[in-house]
């Protein structure tokens, strides 16, 4: 079986760094794994209408073709982050983080060990199923990759005009890394002290909302918000309640840009 998907460079090619050279903010933005910049370019519009500098993080094994991702882990990606992240402060006066699914899972690692202003996670994974893991390692004796799943996007709408650039083919081994560094994040968030904005998403296919609730749990932060969202699937980004992930998301930012936080634990659910 071929597994091979040569992939139409030109959207991978583009500046990944975007606005002013110098800025008082800048936003790290992460995709998921199997995803790409275009799944963070709502809120990349968003942000660099604001003035602000901004990095759209193209992960490591992602964008090429999908053989390159059989040797890509965790710590590639974790790697990858913590030195875009470094270079991107040079040039920021604060810098916030912002990351979706396994993005958002990376972001809560950089989180807990770079000085950041804020961290946003997006239907970050934390414990995901009992079952996966072992159910992977049976899958990788027989084969190294699985076809990939439709988009676990609710707004038939959205669906029709959002066209996800990814992988046809998803490799376990990346998937398998991911799943086994999550103990080791559950450890970290503890050390976590920036304000932290996470959402989750109830009717989420892919990440169960519980885990949302459990970062939130775990976090150290003193100022830190959930935000469950009842009506979208996983894509949270582009699907019903997109619209509420953007004016959150640039509502935490500008609340904390060059501000003192203060203590604070609140838990919102929309209806």
């Amino acid at each position: 079986m071929e597994h091979a998907e040569f992939r139409d460079q030109q959207d991978e090619s583009e500046l990944t760094i975007k606005g002013p050279e110098r800025a008082r903010v800048g936003v790290v933005l992460v995709h998921g794994l199997n995803g790409n910049r275009s799944d963070m370019e709502e809120l990349e519009q968003l942000f660099l209408a604001q003035g602000m500098r901004i990095e759209n993080i193209l992960l490591p094994g992602h964008g090429t073709q999908v053989q390159d991702m059989l040797t890509i882990g965790w710590h590639d990606w974790a790697s990858a982050l913590q030195q875009a992240v470094r270079a991107f402060k040079l040039h920021c006066d604060q810098v916030f983080l912002v990351g979706h699914s396994l993005g958002g899972a990376l972001c809560l690692h950089i989180a807990a060990h770079e000085e950041v202003s804020g961290v946003i996670a997006m239907c970050a994974p934390l414990y995901m199923r009992p079952w996966m893991l072992p159910a992977i390692r049976m899958v990788r004796q027989l084969t190294p990759f699985l076809p990939t799943l439709r988009e676990d996007l609710r707004d038939a709408q959205a669906r029709k005009h959002y066209t996800r650039n990814v992988y046809r083919w998803t490799p376990m081994a990346p998937v398998e890394s991911m799943l086994l560094y999550l103990p080791r994040l559950r450890e970290e968030l503890p050390c976590i002290t920036m304000p932290a904005l996470i959402i989750a998403a109830q009717r989420d296919h892919v990440v169960p909302v519980r885990d949302g609730h459990e970062i939130y749990r775990l976090l150290g932060s003193p100022e830190k918000q959930l935000v469950v969202l009842k009506r979208s699937y996983h894509l949270v980004m582009k699907d019903y309640d997109r619209q509420e992930v953007e004016e959150r998301s640039l509502a935490f930012i500008q609340k904390y840009t060059h501000k003192e936080t203060k203590t604070e634990d609140r838990r919102t659910y929309r209806a």
